[in-house]
């Protein structure tokens, strides 16, 4: 089960929320419990949300994007 803050949540949440939608099942259960198919589908919508919104304009991680390189190192250390 992934143990992730208020905050990460939250940005997993609208991440996977603009980018699969019909991923959100997975976040939404009481216990999030991840498998590895599930997981790359999360780390990959986790990824275009970073190309989309996490850059600076020189493709530098802005605030959100550190953010997200979290969320994609932490979902794949989940089930590696």
């Amino acid at each position: 089960m992934l143990n992730l803050s208020n905050e990460m949540l939250s940005i997993l949440r609208n991440s996977i929320s603009s980018q699969r939608p019909d991923l959100l099942w997975v976040i939404e259960q009481e216990e999030m419990i991840i498998t590895e198919e599930v997981g790359d589908k999360l780390r990959d919508a986790l990824n275009e949300e970073l190309l989309q919104n996490g850059l600076n304009s020189d493709e530098s991680p802005n605030q959100l994007g550190f953010k997200l390189e979290y969320l994609i190192d932490y979902i794949g250390r989940y089930y590696f």
